[in-house]
């Protein structure tokens, strides 16, 4: 069932948040790095364990989602468990490649998953958060930097992506776009080979705008706004209204039964 707009939710509410993509650890130094600059809360959507990966969930501000890989794995239990138990403080999910199939909701109420943010609403005006008929918390993605690249030719102004909307706008980057200044996928598809190596992927970033640049002027623009973490959106929501179904209860119900010898 869904409920009724969050009051929490103003015209003004911005959240960043980053998909790890499994980057390798000098990409995500130097993304800590323009967060450590940038200073903004933000929501990090984890795929696996590294020192890098540590530090940079380690930033203050920072609230760590996990990001499963459903696609190569027919187990989706074991994958999301997997995550989970490398990072018990997520409560988030985004899913990779914002895969989805409605036999994730009993799983995710199963393993306490408390919101999902995996429905792209492209520049769409007036987002809301929602439950759905699980009882899941659904945060809506706003703007995501790939599709950026595809949607737009060559524009990277921060009047592109119309956050003076009203709405909830979730705005996702990936590290590897922000380390390369990507302007085509192409560019993501020629460093692929060699960007493990950062003295050759480091010769691969693109000159002048790009995600790079476009990031910059975002959050420089965000600086001095009242900004959350998708997490903290979503505890806001519950709090302020209360889910009417009873499909936790029946979840659980049927989980019983799976289990009874």
């Amino acid at each position: 069932m869904a409920s009724s707009p969050s009051s929490a939710v103003e015209s003004s509410t911005v959240c960043l948040t980053l998909d790890l993509d499994w980057a390798p650890d000098h990409v995500l130094d130097d993304t800590r790095l323009l967060l450590q600059q940038a200073g903004l809360p933000t929501t990090i959507f984890a795929t696996h364990q590294s020192p890098a990966v540590t530090a940079l969930l380690a930033l203050p501000g920072c609230e760590t989602g996990v990001h499963p890989n459903f696609l190569g794995d027919p187990d989706e239990d074991v994958v999301l468990t997997r995550l989970l138990t490398a990072f018990p403080t997520a409560v988030g999910v985004r899913s990779h490649e914002l895969y989805f199939d409605s036999r994730l909701l009993p799983l995710f109420q199963r393993k306490g998953v408390h919101y999902f943010s995996n429905d792209l609403m492209f520049l769409h005006a007036g987002i809301e958060l929602y439950y759905d008929w699980s009882g899941l918390v659904r945060l809506p993605l706003f703007w995501e930097d790939d599709v950026h690249c595809l949607y737009f030719d060559g524009r990277f102004d921060c009047a592109a992506l119309r956050l003076d909307q009203p709405g909830l706008k979730v705005l996702n980057f990936h590290p590897v776009h922000l380390f390369l200044n990507t302007r085509e996928i192409a560019d993501y598809r020629a460093a692929k080979p060699v960007l493990a190596d950062p003295v050759a992927a480091r010769k691969l970033r693109r000159e002048g705008p790009g995600i790079r640049t476009l990031f910059l002027d975002v959050v420089g623009r965000l600086r001095g706004a009242e900004m959350r973490t998708l997490g903290a959106l979503a505890e806001e929501f519950r709090a302020a209204h209360v889910f009417e179904g009873r499909t936790a209860e029946r979840f659980a119900q049927e989980a019983r039964k799976e289990r009874a010898p």
